[in-house]
Protein backbone atom coordinates (compact mmCIF):
# COMPACT_ATOMS: atom_id res chain seq x y z
CA UNK A 1 0.00 0.00 0.00
CA UNK A 2 2.53 2.74 0.99
CA UNK A 3 4.52 1.69 -2.07
CA UNK A 4 1.30 2.46 -4.67
CA UNK A 5 1.08 5.59 -2.33
CA UNK A 6 4.36 6.72 -2.93
CA UNK A 7 4.53 5.98 -6.90
CA UNK A 8 1.20 8.09 -6.82
CA UNK A 9 2.67 10.42 -5.28
CA UNK A 10 5.64 10.53 -7.28
CA UNK A 11 3.61 10.87 -10.23
CA UNK A 12 1.73 13.98 -9.15
CA UNK A 13 5.17 15.63 -8.06
CA UNK A 14 6.36 15.21 -11.65
CA UNK A 15 3.21 16.36 -12.82
CA UNK A 16 3.64 19.81 -10.99
CA UNK A 17 7.35 20.00 -12.02
CA UNK A 18 6.02 20.04 -15.37
CA UNK A 19 3.80 22.48 -14.94
CA UNK A 20 6.13 24.62 -13.04
CA UNK A 21 8.42 24.27 -16.01
CA UNK A 22 6.07 25.24 -18.97
CA UNK A 23 4.52 27.74 -17.10
CA UNK A 24 8.50 29.46 -16.46
CA UNK A 25 8.89 29.07 -20.41
CA UNK A 26 5.81 31.07 -21.16
CA UNK A 27 6.65 33.79 -18.78
CA UNK A 28 9.84 33.84 -20.26
CA UNK A 29 8.54 34.39 -23.77
CA UNK A 30 6.53 36.61 -23.09
CA UNK A 31 8.55 38.72 -21.28
CA UNK A 32 9.08 42.20 -22.93
CA UNK A 33 12.69 41.62 -22.78
CA UNK A 34 15.17 41.74 -20.05
CA UNK A 35 13.69 45.35 -18.76
CA UNK A 36 12.71 44.91 -15.40
CA UNK A 37 9.82 46.75 -13.42
CA UNK A 38 11.73 49.52 -12.35
CA UNK A 39 13.64 49.84 -15.86
CA UNK A 40 9.97 50.59 -17.52
CA UNK A 41 9.24 53.37 -14.94
CA UNK A 42 12.77 54.93 -14.04
CA UNK A 43 13.32 57.40 -16.52
CA UNK A 44 15.52 60.65 -16.90
CA UNK A 45 13.27 62.34 -14.97
CA UNK A 46 12.83 60.04 -12.05
CA UNK A 47 16.45 60.19 -12.01
CA UNK A 48 17.00 64.01 -12.28
CA UNK A 49 14.06 64.42 -9.45
CA UNK A 50 16.21 62.31 -7.13
CA UNK A 51 19.43 63.93 -7.77
CA UNK A 52 17.70 67.21 -7.25
CA UNK A 53 16.35 66.05 -3.92
CA UNK A 54 19.72 64.45 -2.90
CA UNK A 55 21.82 67.78 -3.90
CA UNK A 56 19.25 69.90 -1.73
CA UNK A 57 20.04 67.59 0.91
CA UNK A 58 23.36 67.80 0.94
CA UNK A 59 22.85 71.73 0.52
CA UNK A 60 21.11 71.43 3.73
CA UNK A 61 23.17 69.49 5.95
CA UNK A 62 26.23 71.61 5.25
CA UNK A 63 24.67 74.63 5.86
CA UNK A 64 23.85 74.03 9.37
CA UNK A 65 20.62 72.95 8.57
CA UNK A 66 18.72 76.17 8.34
CA UNK A 67 15.01 76.48 8.00
CA UNK A 68 15.20 77.36 4.26
CA UNK A 69 17.18 74.54 2.79
CA UNK A 70 15.48 71.92 4.85
CA UNK A 71 12.12 73.25 3.42
CA UNK A 72 13.57 73.39 -0.02
CA UNK A 73 14.64 69.29 0.57
CA UNK A 74 11.50 68.78 1.77
CA UNK A 75 9.85 69.99 -0.99
CA UNK A 76 11.89 68.06 -3.69
CA UNK A 77 11.69 64.80 -1.31
CA UNK A 78 7.89 65.00 -1.75
CA UNK A 79 8.38 65.46 -4.91
CA UNK A 80 10.33 62.23 -5.69
CA UNK A 81 8.09 60.46 -3.69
Amino acid sequence: MKIALTIILMKKWENIKTIIKETKQQLLENDEGTETFKNKWYDEECEFAIEEMNTAREKWLMKARREKEKQEYQHKKKFTE
